[in-house]
């Protein structure tokens, strides 16, 4: 470690040092298990290619920015291996770049809104899985939690598509909506609530770091938890077309909020995105996530509805989505596609008679 006139390093700073140092020894590992696990369980088929070329080219795209941006923080610091170990708190830090201005919370708000689409996702499928892993003896499954770090932690478009590689392409036909545990929907709900408080708290101050990890946990916590679908407990359950339409309805009041400035303020023009698109690797990188996301969902839409035999609103869907946002759009299918995959039951012959 570099000190100063060559005097011997302070026990402060050594601590300081080993806990930035651990800090990161844990990030990566998080991060290439979680990716090594999610790659190694995904068997590549005809229904799962295109998903798993998205989660390729996110991927490297992604990434090449992180680490772009990891390079010039290092060369800002002097090129100083322990200065960049302990001063750079490069998690926090990537959050407050991304946050710190309208037009840059513009692209992050709508990926880390649609966060919440994605993990009450995962965790009902995640779920519908393990049961399913549970009756046939023969079936194995991922659990949902190695997304979830992967998306948190690496990419969202990377952990998405390797997610919906392992669902069944052909909907299965149910007796009634699915359901989630109130406590789920609950912290889901939370942790969007934290989402939406990020940009108002002054960026790397203690509040905010706070309210980071807040956000991460209420997040995390739903894709740990066990339960069936399929099981409805009154209050203690919540119907999934639901708690998907209140997550749309969350992300349009949220997009629309930061939207409305750009059409009507004539000091923050459109041109103000796209400079925030580029301003530095860091907000290259969320954004790129943000469109292999768009991209994703409108794939999924596509192919999902077509199974339906209803492919036009997976279309319709996917051209206004760049208007409204995937965060509000995405839910909004998947309520839809949830009551469409309820099965009506088939009339008696009595019943034909009467008519």
């Amino acid at each position: 470690m570099s000190t100063t006139e060559g005097s011997p390093p302070s026990t402060e700073t050594s601590a300081l040092y080993y806990k930035a140092v651990g800090s990161i020894v844990i990030y990566f590992t998080t991060v290439l298990s979680a990716l090594a696990i999610c790659i190694y369980r995904t068997r590549l088929t005809a229904h799962n290619a295109l998903y798993c070329l998205i989660a390729v080219c996110s991927l490297f795209t992604t990434w090449f920015y992180i680490i772009s941006w990891f390079q010039k923080e290092y060369v800002a610091l002097g090129s100083d291996l322990d200065r960049f170990i302990i001063e750079s708190d490069l998690f926090v830090q990537a959050y407050a770049i991304v946050t710190n201005t309208l037009p840059k919370w513009w692209w992050s708000s709508q990926l880390l809104i649609l966060t919440g689409t994605a993990l009450t996702c995962w965790s009902v499928e995640g779920q519908s899985l393990r049961l399913a892993a549970l009756k046939n003896k023969t079936k194995t499954w991922t659990p949902t939690w190695w997304f979830v770090l992967l998306g948190f932690f690496g990419s969202m478009s990377v952990g998405g598509p390797l997610f919906l590689a392992q669902i069944d392409p052909v909907p299965k036909k149910q007796a009634h909506v699915r359901s989630v545990p109130t406590l789920l929907a609950l912290l889901i709900l939370l942790g969007e609530v934290s989402v939406m408080a990020t940009p108002f708290l002054p960026s790397m101050s203690k509040p905010f770091t706070i309210n980071l990890i807040l956000t991460h946990t209420l997040f995390l916590v739903p894709s740990l938890m066990k339960f069936d679908p399929t099981n409805h407990k009154g209050w203690g359950t919540m119907s999934l077309p639901r708690l998907y339409f209140i997550l749309s309805l969350i992300a349009l009041v949220s997009h629309t909020m930061y939207t409305l400035p750009f059409i009507f303020s004539p000091i923050m023009p459109f041109k103000a995105l796209y400079r925030a698109l580029w301003f530095n690797h860091c907000q290259t990188s969320i954004s790129a996530d943000l469109v292999f996301n768009n991209v994703l969902a409108a794939l999924y839409m596509v192919q999902s509805s077509r199974k339906l035999k209803k492919v036009r609103i997976g279309v319709v869907l996917s051209l206004v989505m760049p208007i409204l946002s995937v965060s509000t759009i995405l839910p909004l299918y998947l309520g839809w596609r949830e009551r469409q995959l309820v099965e009506v039951p088939a009339e008696k012959d009595g019943d034909k008679k009467k008519k």
